[in-house]
Formats: C-alpha cells, sequence, structure tokens
C-alpha cells in the first residue's frame, strides 16, 4: 500500500475515534513504579490518567478511545519491565506472561491493529 493510501485510512480511523467516548483500562504495573507509568503515559498522545488512584495499587488506570493506543503503551511499557530481552530472569519472564496474557485480553478489542503497524512501518 502507497504512503498516501496508509495515511488517508488512518486519518478516517482518528477522526471515527475523536467522536468516541474514552474507555477505562486498568493495565497491570508488572513491577513498573507508578512515577514511571505515569511518565509513560505522559509520553503516549491519547492516554490520560485516572485521578485519585493508589500508588500501590497492583493495576495502573487510563482512560484512551482506542485499545491499539492501550497496546501501543504497554508495547513500550514491557521495555521497561525487562531490560535485557536477549536473558529474562524467571521474575522477569513472570511479569511478561502477564503483559502478553493482557495483551491477549486486548486483541479482540483491537480492530485496526494492521493499519498502525503499517504507517510506523513507513515512518522508520
Amino acid at each position: 500500500m502507497g504512503k498516501f493510501k496508509i495515511y488517508s485510512k488512518l486519518m478516517l480511523v482518528q477522526l471515527k475515534t475523536k467522536f468516541k467516548k474514552p474507555v477505562e483500562y486498568e493495565i497491570p504495573r508488572c513491577g513498573v513504579s507508578f512515577t514511571k507509568m505515569s511518565r509513560l503515559a505522559e509520553e503516549v498522545k491519547g492516554i490520560k490518567i485516572i485521578k485519585d488512584q493508589d500508588t500501590k495499587a497492583t493495576t495502573f488506570k487510563v482512560t484512551t478511545k482506542a485499545p491499539e493506543i492501550v497496546f501501543s503503551y504497554v508495547s513500550q511499557m514491557a521495555e521497561l519491565v525487562v531490560p535485557n530481552i536477549a536473558s529474562p530472569s524467571k521474575k522477569d519472564q513472570k511479569k511478561l506472561n502477564e503483559l502478553g496474557a493482557y495483551i491477549r485480553k486486548l486483541q479482540p478489542l483491537m480492530k485496526d491493529l494492521e493499519l498502525y503497524q503499517q504507517a510506523s512501518a513507513h515512518l522508520q
């Protein structure tokens, strides 16, 4: 697919999600501190942190309009969970399995993940 075709489809998807109501997602923290989760959420466009949540909780609550945005957030979070992906420890492997289970839970909700992957491939 050409760049123009991909970007036009991406713009259409973004237009559709603009009028959707934000949905709350509870993301497993997997040992990542609340501060790091907050900083990462600030970097990802389209995610808002729910105020007044317990900083010691095992989940991190955010709102967003598209599950694809949560998927990209969780993917970036995986880099914080396991700094050395080539040889994760048993503890890190458990955290990765927990994140993998959460991603499998998100997959049925995602409709346009392939489109986002194609667009990001063309940006590089």
